[in-house]
């Protein structure tokens, strides 16, 4: 899952990392793990960024999805490094993690995964992609079930 919709960067925010999520991020955010929570989606570990906006769209994602189990901050989700991330989440020793990060990372993550350097996605602000991966490698080892926006999983939310 690719982090909400945060403010801009500027004046106000300085510090790219210390960015927090925007009014509109937060709402899009809260009515989409309304709808994930209608998909079932129930991740066993979820691991997010230690940026500011990851973190709070985790947070708000576990609460509406009332996860009881607590969320790990990874700082492989921050950077760029395809591998220490894959490191991570085979780490998790889960059948379903939910990860929480940025662009463009996560979209080359979910291209290396789904057909090697060649595919690719794109996120939206708040999209989430749901991949299915029996083993999990620097390659093409997923399948891709769905990929959907924010306005894609509140209309589902709304249901």
């Amino acid at each position: 899952m690719r982090h909400g919709k945060a403010e801009a960067r500027g004046a106000d925010w300085p510090v790219d990392e210390q960015r927090p999520l925007s009014a509109v991020g937060v709402r899009r955010t809260r009515d989409g793990a309304v709808g994930l929570r209608r998909l079932g989606v129930d991740p066993q570990r979820t691991l997010a960024s230690p940026l500011v906006r990851a973190r709070q769209t985790a947070e708000l994602v576990h609460d509406g999805l009332k996860l009881q189990r607590p969320i790990e901050i990874v700082h492989s989700l921050a950077g760029w490094r395809l591998s220490s991330i894959i490191a991570d989440a085979a780490r998790a020793d889960a059948a379903s993690v939910l990860l929480v990060g940025h662009e463009p990372t996560l979209s080359e993550l979910i291209g290396l995964l789904i057909g090697g350097r060649e595919a690719s996605i794109r996120l939206r602000p708040g999209s989430v992609a749901l991949l299915n991966a029996p083993e999990l490698w620097a390659g093409p080892c997923a399948e891709l079930e769905w990929l959907l926006t924010p306005k894609q999983l509140a209309a589902i939310g709304a249901r």
